[in-house]
């Protein structure tokens, strides 16, 4: 049984999505906790549900995060440089894309609600190209792998290197690149890949499924 953890400071938002966590159906053991208490005895969690002016916090104690944001008007789109951020869901979103994010995020995938889709392509900086000639012939090995959602274990089982060493190629892409986690990198390639093709990838009205959820840490 996967655990995770809602640390939210609205007691209504918190409750609302235990509520749906909880439901028939979904098979988890949900912990609650205001943003305050998140520690290091949460290491054994395997999702956490937080907003953005937790992450810092969550940012050093290494778990995958879905951060629930406030629209547009939310900081985290100024935010900079979160690894362990594998989800993006807007706090509104329906009870069925709020199961289907943890699901996905559980199962080591990224996911973006589909009402912002467009807003994470555009922070990912839409109208310019990906500068990737910083990157080392190795990391752009391990980038594109990454952008195809393999896994730090796949990649590392595909270029026959060591699991940390796929970590600390992650962790230096994400620098180089100026990317905060690695649902935007998947983003800004994809962006990248749509204009190269001269196709629109906007908002699909579709959820996105991007690249996995592990940290590079």
């Amino acid at each position: 049984m996967k655990r995770i953890i809602l640390s939210v400071q609205s007691t209504s938002l918190r409750r609302r999505i235990r509520r749906i966590l909880t439901a028939d159906g979904c098979d988890w053991d949900v912990t609650e906790c205001g943003s305050a208490e998140v520690s290091r005895s949460f290491t054994s969690a395997d999702v956490v549900i937080t907003q953005s002016n937790a992450l810092g916090v969550l940012n050093r104690v290494g778990i995958p995060v879905i951060v629930l944001v406030d629209g547009d008007r939310d900081d985290f789109w100024g935010s900079t440089h979160y690894p362990h951020v594998a989800g993006v869901l807007d706090r509104d979103d329906p009870h069925d894309e709020i199961v289907t994010a943890v699901r996905e995020v559980g199962r080591g995938r990224g996911w973006i609600s589909p009402e912002l889709v467009s807003m994470m392509l555009s922070a990912a900086t839409p109208h310019s190209e990906v500068d990737v000639t910083e990157l080392t012939c190795r990391e752009n090995e391990v980038m594109n792998l990454v952008a195809q959602g393999h896994s730090n274990s796949e990649v590392a089982d595909r270029l026959c290197i060591e699991l940390s060493t796929v970590k600390f190629h992650v962790s230096n892409i994400l620098r180089k690149l100026g990317c905060r986690d690695r649902v935007q990198l998947a983003a800004m390639l994809h962006a990248q890949s749509c204009r190269k093709a001269g196709c629109s990838c906007g908002d699909t009205g579709r959820p996105a499924v991007i690249g996995t959820n592990e940290a590079p840490f």
